[in-house]
């Protein structure tokens, strides 16, 4: 009993001292230099008379309402979602080419997104 509780003493210590980098501009190797995610402020926006239903995975899932404006803070690269007939689209990707500030009108913009997968 003594021999088993210094053994597992000794397997947790080890483990509790394992050094763990958590500087996010550690080099990961030689050819590989770290990117950390920009975020962008920008406003989604509903012109139609419509609810629309969004998924924004791992950050929250908004119904934007009929003539409604919704401020948002996402990642460079964070996707939008949208459901239709119980599956998943991409309906737009965070990137540099949206700016802080900018109005993204999420009606014209899913309509737009329906018609290029043939979903209408």
């Amino acid at each position: 009993m003594k021999y088993t509780l210094i053994i597992s003493l000794f397997l947790l210590a080890s483990c509790a001292t394992r050094k763990v980098n958590t500087d996010s501009t550690a080099v990961v190797n030689a050819t590989e230099t770290p990117v950390i995610a920009r975020k962008i402020n920008f406003n989604l926006t509903n012109d139609s008379d419509n609810s629309i239903p969004l998924l924004i995975p791992s950050v929250m899932s908004p119904n934007l309402s009929p003539k409604s404006s919704s401020a948002v803070t996402l990642k460079v690269g964070q996707e939008i979602l949208f459901k239709y007939k119980f599956k998943k689209y991409l309906l737009i990707k965070i990137d540099d080419k949206i700016k802080s500030g900018d109005n993204i009108e999420v009606s014209e913009l899913l309509a737009n997104r329906k018609k290029e997968l043939g979903l209408n």
